[in-house]
């Protein structure tokens, strides 16, 4: 029973103190993603051109954009496909991986990590062109 009580003032302490910033998991905001344990996922968005880091030892770059996808006012035979650009680095190294939101891969293993292109937005829509520093990108990472 104590052991029960202490476990769960230690799992509470460590939420005050993880929510105290109120961040959003958005970038640049977060500078890095914890996945522990008790967690083994996280949702992480990141607008174009900027970067997310896992725990403080892994970046990930949305660095380019390829979009396909049929407009939301368009009808088309096929929905099209977007694909993100990803610049995934660890300690100097680099790997540059392409994920799409129709075709494959959508998911990509990297150093014991499994990142999954969630979402890519916003959708297009044919009267008014995206922009690329309007797009971000949803990204599940798991351990």
């Amino acid at each position: 029973m104590k052991k029960t009580i202490l476990l769960s003032a230690i799992l509470f302490i460590t939420i005050i103190i993880g929510c105290k910033d109120n961040t959003d998991l958005t970038s640049p905001k977060v500078p890095a993603v914890v996945i522990s344990s008790v967690i083994d996922s996280v949702l992480v968005r990141i607008n174009y051109g900027e970067e997310a880091s896992i725990e403080n030892n892994i970046t990930i770059k949305f660095d380019g954009v390829n979009d396909s996808r049929c407009p939301m006012d368009v009808t088309c035979v096929w929905a099209g496909d977007g694909g993100v650009s990803l610049t995934l680095s660890k300690e100097g190294e680099q790997l540059h991986s392409f994920l799409h939101t129709t075709l494959f891969p959508r998911e990509i293993n990297y150093n014991g990590y499994r990142i999954i292109l969630k979402s890519l937005n916003p959708y297009p829509k044919s009267s008014s062109p995206t922009k690329l520093d309007e797009y971000n990108i949803e990204l599940i990472i798991k351990r």
